[in-house]
């Protein structure tokens, strides 16, 4: 079987996928990542993140199969990335609280070998919360290294009041589309875990 990268150094990315069964090997791209436009469509804006990392990635390893992944969070038109420091996350988590969100991963996977190739997005919908000041403080701290400065994987997250669509979306990578796509790569995951 091949070796399999994921391109990303999200802990919880590579969690999720080792829980699926997969061995994998991190190598995170080195792309340098533009922040997203005003007239850029966030959908695209993402699915193009996720496959240059995957790409860049590619370039480097030719006989695995490569993982790209991009999450964004979207609120009131307004795209949320990773903030760049507590102070970025708690401004984040402000414009946020009380609010709807649109989490987006995109996926991006491919065969360098065959240049097969498939992209993909998974959207999950979230209403927030309204928050504290001490409750902005004490999850900026913890959650400034993640798009949207949330994590709903800790129990001392309490800004999710309500959510649609895929839990493991929101968490960082969306298995069971995942699993779908990789089965294309003729490779399966077990995505019993995710049931």
């Amino acid at each position: 079987m091949k070796k399999i990268i994921l391109a990303s150094c999200s802990p919880r990315r590579k969690q999720l996928l080792e829980q699926a069964g997969l061995k994998i090997l991190v190598v995170p791209s080195n792309i340098k990542e533009k922040p997203i436009q005003p007239e850029q469509d966030p959908t695209a804006y993402t699915l193009g993140l996720a496959l240059a990392k995957a790409e860049n990635v590619a370039k480097r390893f030719k006989k695995s199969i490569i993982i790209g992944a991009d999450t964004i969070v979207v609120s009131n038109n307004k795209v949320f990335g990773k903030p760049r420091n507590q102070n970025h996350a708690r401004k984040t988590l402000s414009s946020l609280s009380g609010q709807i969100q649109y989490i987006y991963t995109a996926i991006a996977i491919i065969n360098p070998q065959t240049n097969q190739r498939i992209i993909d997005i998974e959207k999950t919908t979230i209403l927030t919360r309204k928050l504290s000041e001490s409750q902005i403080k004490k999850l900026s701290a913890s959650n400034h290294d993640k798009a949207g400065a949330y994590a709903v994987q800790k129990d001392s997250d309490i800004l999710v009041k309500e959510m649609k669509g895929d839990y493991y979306n929101v968490v960082g990578m969306p298995v069971k589309r995942l699993a779908k796509i990789l089965k294309t790569f003729s490779i399966k995951l077990n995505t019993r875990p995710f049931n």
